[in-house]
């Protein structure tokens, strides 16, 4: 290592860099030699550079790690057809965070903010009129690895923060796991703590393509529950409520086809948006959908004493306290 330098304030001696930015062989202060390594300490190592993320602006895979090593974070699982609402729902979920019009909720970080603002611009710039589409198709760069969004928010109530990890796909990929068995890259549904199965409500309430539709949904649990045996919850979201809303009738349909497939299924319908005039305001549902994602269902265990204690694997609590029932 380099001797010390007797120019006040220089630390050449432990980053090697001159005070007045010479050449330290050159420097009228400095010797230039190197001291035994044994007589100091050794050169400064170089700092450890932040995550860099890709060009896309969404999290990628191997980076989400960054963000969960820190702390806890939900990740949603979002699989649906094409054009049936997912980049909408996230849309809507982002304008309403940001106009702080999230019932129950409101914004505290995201780490990518430059994709959310990406994928909400459509929606954010019209003219005079609406489009007819809000959001353009998701295309991703990497046609092999999901990208995540990352939003935290904190309730109004405690003020507790949750984290989501939400990616945004194509539903080509949905498509291929239904129609062609292609499910290596939904690889990240098994490590999800919900999965929004989106459905294109218009198409369920609409008499020709209703049964197509269910037929559809059908294919997509049975698919959920063949490549993922551990499935987390399904939140079947309902999406263009706007457009109307399903019948008794439609709902019984889908719960019991997730009760045959031994799923644990919800249903909530939204409207990421809605024209001028609609009875249905824009946002709809969205604010029960994050509710219904957070933490786990409750598990109801069994409560004892009995005859004989429970055995094996059964969870029980025994309320019995010195041999007296409470």
């Amino acid at each position: 290592m380099l001797n010390d330098c007797s120019q006040e304030g220089c630390t050449v001696s432990t980053t090697g860099v001159c005070l007045l930015n010479n050449e330290v062989s050159q420097c009228p202060y400095h010797s230039g030699q190197e001291a035994d390594a044994s007589e100091g300490e050794e050169l400064l190592a170089e700092p450890e550079g932040n995550p860099s993320f890709r060009s896309s602006t969404t999290l990628a895979e191997d980076n989400l790690s960054f963000i969960m090593g820190d702390r806890y974070c939900t990740m949603v699982g979002i699989v649906g057809a094409p054009d049936s609402g997912k980049t909408a729902a996230l849309v809507s979920l982002y304008l309403k965070l940001s106009h702080g019009k999230l019932e129950g909720f409101r914004y505290a970080d995201s780490r990518s903010l430059m994709a959310l603002d990406e994928i909400s611009r459509g929606a954010r710039r019209w003219a005079a009129a609406p489009p007819e589409q809000m959001t353009a198709h998701t295309e991703l760069k990497d046609d092999r690895a999901a990208g995540f969004l990352h939003l935290r928010i904190r309730s109004k109530d405690d003020g507790w923060p949750v984290d989501f990890l939400l990616p945004d796909l194509p539903g080509e990929w949905s498509e291929a796991m239904v129609d062609e068995s292609r499910h290596e890259r939904l690889a990240f549904l098994e490590r999800a703590d919900v999965i929004w199965l989106m459905v294109d409500g218009e198409q369920l309430t609409t008499p020709a393509t209703r049964q197509l539709y269910l037929h559809r949904t059908q294919l997509y649990l049975q698919r959920l529950k063949e490549f993922f045996p551990n499935l987390p919850r399904i939140i079947l979201v309902i999406t263009r409520a706007d457009k109307g809303s399903i019948s008794q009738k439609t709902t019984n349909i889908l719960l019991k086809d997730a009760a045959d497939l031994g799923l644990n299924v919800a249903i909530q319908s939204i409207a990421s948006f809605a024209s001028v005039g609609n009875p249905v305001s824009p946002g709809t549902g969205i604010a029960e959908l994050v509710s219904m994602s957070i933490g786990s269902e409750k598990t109801a265990y069994r409560l004892w004493p009995e005859a004989e204690p429970p055995s094996g694997d059964v969870r029980a609590i025994n309320l019995s306290v010195r041999g007296t029932d409470l």
